[in-house]
């Protein structure tokens, strides 16, 4: 049987052990709108951002993590690994991230005709693919 869903959106967390980092990188760099946060006994504190019509958890751990995943792109291991957005401005959002000394590996190409798509990476094991559409 398939979930009923009572909201159509997918909410997605990320776990790490160094929230200002993580801070830095989704709401700095890539504008998510910061909704909030609660503290999460035994765990850490778990922050809310809008991304459109979804909602993206940072979990910042009170202490450190026993194992961190690994940097080495998003093909390097399996998992959640990738978040994918639609942007208006991708070559201006790679440019800032450069700038800040995020890892671009791979800039901006065409994917098919009309289609541009780059991506870039959070630090903390995550690749973020930016896709703009000609309209």
């Amino acid at each position: 049987m398939a979930v009923e869903l009572s909201n159509p959106v997918l909410g997605v967390g990320l776990v790490t052990d160094d929230g200002a980092r993580a801070v830095a990188f989704y709401r700095d760099l890539l504008g998510f709108q910061e909704e909030g946060e609660f503290a999460f006994p035994g765990l850490g504190v778990i922050k809310r951002f809008r991304c459109g019509d979804s909602v993206f958890r940072i979990v910042v751990l009170e202490g450190p993590a026993p194992k961190h995943a690994s940097q080495d792109g998003f093909a390097s291991e399996t998992g959640l690994r990738y978040l994918a957005l639609d942007v208006n401005n991708l070559e201006q959002v790679v440019a800032e991230a450069k700038a800040a000394g995020y890892p671009v590996p791979v800039p901006p190409r065409e994917l098919r005709p009309g289609v541009t798509v780059a991506q870039i990476e959070d630090g903390l094991g995550v690749t973020v693919e930016l896709m703009q559409t000609e309209a």
